[in-house]
């Protein structure tokens, strides 16, 4: 059940502990604060090693300032992990995991890897920090963590990539050769279940510059002069190159593959398998705990989710599923093929019966067939109407009953392909070694259809049924290549990730800290509670930890004195008329940042020439190159002016005159914009709920506390802020969102 099916709970209240007797104390220690249940002595050893790590830190980081609200969230860390549950333990009422906001400037990052290194210790438990972005996983492994390991020698640590970031030797190696074990499949089926909205199209390949990668990239891995991972490469390869040798989970022999010693992937594992402290991703966690792997023991494992206010939207995309419908069918008429020519290689006694297993599989296409006739017949989707979303997830009932007979199908399919896959793989040294070899490929070609076989069934799985709290459905156009008919996407997915975090991640961590700068919306830790299923747990710590930085003079938030709203006609052309005087009230360096590109692009051509000289606009070279620039004109004491979208909200870093002035144009409302919040904002509705208030509003609450944020970036900083919305002070849902940004002092005309 979805978390915003039930009333939320308010974030535990925070007093500040009294003068009075034991159990009056008890009764007002704030939920962050509780010890109950940890174990004292645990907890004694673990105060004094942290403050003993804590001075030394303190003496010997460069230009470190020890703060009250970094050592506060340091203590809330620490009573967490020292919650830690067992595997085994069923009291899950949330003692054991943690939001800790922590402003700009707090140096989160040494509080929770200083509890979280001396928790471990402790309790003989392993650290992963996992993060949202490639950006501060970088910083943590090159930056912060080898600070922290000269001070703390027995730290160790290491990266957890997904598998995919790492060479296979043996397929490198077949394509050199021209075979490549299970490549064909993989590939093409890799194409059949890509999402295609984030698959750019690429230019024709050039398959002799291919070959001299392939042959230049075996050379340099042979010799050690590479260690098989994509991001050590000083030029990444082209994406169709790297994906025909990329390693891959299903076309995997594992310890039976003759490189499996000296396997980048397995190297990299083994490495980090040793660390006292891992740094992963947000994404990698999840797809890890929906499978049986061993990569990562969430039991005995204490996590921190840096940038937590993306965990939610990540969950909810590892969770959902798509296919393409007549490509999906043709998998199964491929699988028919393949499984029965490699089950030739197997005892009659083990091989499946040919005709029975056709049958399975025609009638599987026959069903998909239909499916198909219904997308078609129906005219749902097209060039023109590229989605159509049942409405409160509801599919025509015929197909609710087609979908459930497929998911049968595919399952039994499924069962005896996989029993000739192991039989394949299954060593057998009386056989020659060429036909070991063979069979073994062979297995791991069939690895790959199972893959594909399981996101089918559990897709089907999700149209065939319709909870009380429904899933996102719908269909995507899918436009035919040359010479191939346009095809469908079906899709599902939860409307949040409220019950798969609470049931995959929640409830199963040993214990876990969420932390960011945004994690409270409007003042409020309930808009993240409901995304992240975390008011299911009643006793979870809650706390804010406010910036080091003193806002009331550091800066001010200016409400500009627009005459027309942004729903008016008017507003775009009057924010082209005042940009320029707001711009030019400041030397050197500013931040615009739009809701739209098409406003971007309007305010830009409205310019007058000197000012349009000055400013640099997103998109028209890299981020990295516009920020080198910014920084080049105003270090030579020019005025430059960034124009921006909303990924230059958040993630840039433009301390002192880099940025002295933030723009935003209006507040930053999304209008539901996906098939998922559609569905939401429906369901929503039909419970006498409104969309607006729940989603809307406190999504912009953060978005613009984000956006504010870039303004001051240290504690000798100064900034403005202006917004150019007359709703953030004239409306209600305004005056929630201004209560949730840091506390500038605000000048209104």
């Amino acid at each position: 059940m979805s978390s915003f099916a039930m009333p939320t709970p308010a974030s535990p209240a925070l007093p500040a502990a009294s003068q009075a007797g034991p159990a009056q104390r008890l009764a007002v220690v704030p939920a962050y604060a509780c010890e109950q249940g940890i174990d004292a002595e645990k907890l004694e050893a673990a105060r004094i090693r942290l403050e003993l790590l804590y001075g030394e830190v303190a003496a010997d980081w460069p230009g470190f300032i020890a703060r009250p609200g970094q050592y506060e969230m340091m203590q809330a860390c620490i009573l967490t992990f020292l919650s830690a549950k067992a595997p085994e333990d069923q009291e899950r009422s949330g003692n054991h995991l943690a939001q800790l906001e922590a402003g700009t400037g707090t140096g989160k990052t040494v509080a929770y890897c200083l509890a979280a290194i001396v928790a471990a210790e402790v309790l003989k438990k392993t650290v992963m920090v996992s993060t949202a972005t490639v950006a501060l996983q970088e910083q943590l492994i090159h930056k912060d963590l080898p600070r922290l390991a000269g001070i703390i020698p027995e730290l160790t640590f290491n990266i957890l990539k997904g598998r995919a970031r790492y060479v296979c030797q043996s397929r490198l190696e077949g394509v050199i050769e021209g075979v490549v074990p299970g490549s064909e499949s993989a590939g093409e089926l890799q194409d059949l279940f890509a999402d295609s909205r984030r698959s750019a199209p690429s230019a024709a390949r050039d398959r002799q510059a291919a070959m001299r990668w392939y042959k230049g990239s075996a050379k340099k891995l042979n010799s050690g002069a590479w260690d098989g991972d994509i991001d050590s490469l000083a030029q990444p390869p082209d994406p169709q190159d790297w994906r025909e040798v990329q390693a891959n989970a299903h076309a995997c022999n594992g310890g039976q593959c003759e490189h499996f010693r000296n396997c980048a992937f397995f190297k990299a594992r083994r490495q980090a398998a040793g660390a006292t402290l891992q740094v992963a991703n947000h994404a990698l966690v999840l797809a890890t705990l929906q499978t049986d792997s061993s990569l990562i023991d969430a039991g005995n494992t204490l996590f921190v989710f840096d940038e937590a206010h993306h965990l939610p939207a990540i969950a909810a995309e590892q969770f959902s599923y798509r296919a393409r419908l007549g490509a999906s069918s043709r998998l199964l008429a491929g699988l028919r093929t393949v499984a029965l020519r490699h089950a030739k290689a197997l005892p009659a006694s083990t091989r499946p019966d040919a005709v029975a297993f056709g049958q399975l599989v025609t009638g599987c296409t026959d069903r998909l067939a239909m499916l198909e006739r219904y997308w078609q017949d129906s005219h749902l989707v097209s060039a023109d109407q590229p989605v159509h979303r049942f409405s409160e997830g509801r599919i025509p009932e015929e197909l609710v009953t087609e979908c459930g007979q497929l998911v049968n199908l595919l399952r039994a399919i499924g069962s005896q392909v996989a029993s000739i896959a192991a039989a394949l793989k299954e060593p057998d040294d009386a056989k020659p070694l060429a036909q070991r070899e063979a069979q073994s490929h062979a297995g791991v070609e069939l690895g790959v259809y199972l893959a594909r076989l399981d996101t089918l069934d559990k897709l089907l799985s999700a149209w065939a049924t319709h909870d009380r709290v429904p899933w996102a459905k719908w269909i995507e156009w899918a436009e035919g290549a040359a010479g191939i008919a346009p095809d469908a996407w079906l899709c599902a997915s939860p409307m949040t990730a409220a019950q798969v975090l609470s049931r995959h991640l929640w409830s199963q961590v040993s214990a876990a800290v969420c932390t960011s700068a945004t994690l409270t919306a409007c003042g409020s830790f309930d808009f993240f509670d409901r995304l992240s299923g975390m008011n299911r747990f009643p006793r979870r710590r809650c706390l804010v930890v406010a910036s080091p930085f003193d806002y009331a003079v550091q800066g001010e938030l200016r409400i500009a004195p627009m005459m027309h709203s942004p729903k008016s006609p008017g507003f775009s052309d009057e924010l082209c008329d005042k940009l320029p005087d707001l711009l030019r009230a400041h030397q050197h360096g500013q931040l615009v940042l739009f809701t739209s590109r098409r406003q971007m692009q309007a305010c830009y051509a409205a310019l007058p020439q000197d000012l349009g000289d000055e400013v640099l606009v997103q998109g028209v070279r890299s981020r990295t190159e516009l920020l080198r620039e910014h920084s080049r004109r105003v270090k030579a004491g020019s005025r430059s002016i960034i124009f921006g979208l909303q990924s230059f909200g958040e993630g840039i870093d433009l301390p002192g005159s880099l940025c002295e002035h933030v723009v935003i144009d209006k507040l930053p409302f999304t209008p539901p914009s996906s098939p998922v919040e559609e569905a939401l904002a429906e369901w929503l509705d039909g419970q006498g709920r409104d969309p607006f208030a729940e989603l809307s509003v406190p999504r912009a609450s953060m978005k613009l506390a984000q956006w504010a944020g870039r303004g001051v970036r240290t504690e000798t900083d100064w900034a403005v802020i202006t917004v150019c919305d007359t709703r953030l002070r004239t409306m209600g849902y305004g005056r929630a969102i201004l209560a949730g940004l840091p506390p500038f002092p605000v000048v209104q005309p």
